[in-house]
């Protein structure tokens, strides 16, 4: 098994570090919180599980479309760069009445239409998608070129290998296998930038695939993996926002200034790839922390009790990035 270039890479980020770093009396003392919680569970109630195939293009679909659900009318770009001042996440109501936004809006969105319009999940739909089908199925749902784009290759990808099945057998069983394809034959899943002249991968939706697959499927079939081990932490805009919260990493004073003045932090600046570094090789620690307190853990489920955390209120904001990546 081949190292994840994403821990290598991150790990050198942060030797490099300008503007983030860890804590260790913040990730010892977030390790000991987060020892006692429970296994994050599954949240079947907001995605799609029916027939095997149907279910992988949903799959498919769902982290293709995860990214940045703050619309762009929220940023306010004349205000030098500044974010979202007002306003809020698209949102659709949720199986018991609740609003649902973000991720799960998105998953339990595509849950209704895999029940009520399977054929969206087709490869001739989707590779034809419009900007116009996109909002009057899904709602205004913030970004949508970018999406539309992401649904023209999917439809691209199963066009080409006949079924959503038969791409996912390719990765055999191996969670490094299948982030290899999906990177190989979806651009958009390409999700790396350069810093100090190297690519630096993150490939965090690829890699939530994986993790997806596995939850869905409950660790058998398709969601059978050997090398979990091998992903890292999935670096979006909230393991950053708590690991900061929580004392576990350091902004400089400068970065901490514009994040908490919503300011826009431009994908692939030098300040939000230490961001997202610093979380991927956070979560690595805090693994190790937690293997030493006695709870056997992989870095991807570190991310989820995480994750999970961040949806509480939390005394500072997530960095805004307008960006496909996540």
């Amino acid at each position: 098994m081949k190292e994840n270039p994403v821990r290598a890479l991150a790990t050198w980020v942060l030797r490099q570090s300008r503007f983030v770093s860890l804590d260790e009396e913040g990730l010892q003392k977030l390790a000991e919180d987060l020892r006692c919680l429970p296994d994050p569970e599954w949240v079947s109630a907001y995605h799609f599980r029916g027939e095997e195939e149907l279910t992988l293009r949903y799959l498919l679909v769902l982290d293709a479309l995860n990214f940045c659900f703050w619309p762009p009318l929220f940023f306010d770009f004349a205000h030098h760069g500044r974010g979202p001042q007002s306003g809020g996440k698209w949102n659709i109501l949720g199986p018991n009445g609740e609003r649902l936004t973000g991720y799960y809006a998105l998953s339990f969105r595509l849950r209704q239409l895999a029940e009520d319009f399977p054929d969206f999940f087709s490869p001739s739909f989707l590779g034809r998608v419009s900007l116009k089908e996109l909002w009057e199925l899904l709602g205004p749902i913030p970004l949508p070129s970018w999406r539309v784009r992401a649904l023209h290759e999917v439809g691209a990808v199963l066009l080409r290998f006949g079924s959503a099945s038969r791409f996912f057998s390719l990765a055999k069983n191996s969670g490094q296998k299948l982030v290899e394809l999906l990177t190989a034959h979806l651009p958009m899943f390409r999700d790396a930038a350069l810093y100090l002249g190297r690519w630096i991968p993150f490939y965090k939706r690829a890699q939530i695939l994986v993790a997806d697959l596995w939850g869905t499927f409950g660790g058998k079939g398709f969601g059978e993996f050997y090398d979990l081990e091998w992903l890292t932490a999935f670096a979006d805009y909230k393991l950053p926002q708590i690991l900061w919260d929580r004392g576990a990493i350091r902004l400089v004073p400068s970065l901490a200034r514009r994040i908490l003045a919503r300011e826009l932090i431009p994908r692939g600046s030098e300040e939000e790839v230490e961001l997202r570094a610093a979380a991927v090789v956070a979560v690595e620690e805090l693994v190790k922390l937690l293997r030493e307190l006695g709870r056997e853990i992989l870095p991807f489920q570190v991310d989820w009790l995480l994750w999970n955390l961040s949806q509480e209120g939390l005394s500072v904001p997530h960095h805004c990035t307008l960006t496909w990546a996540y």
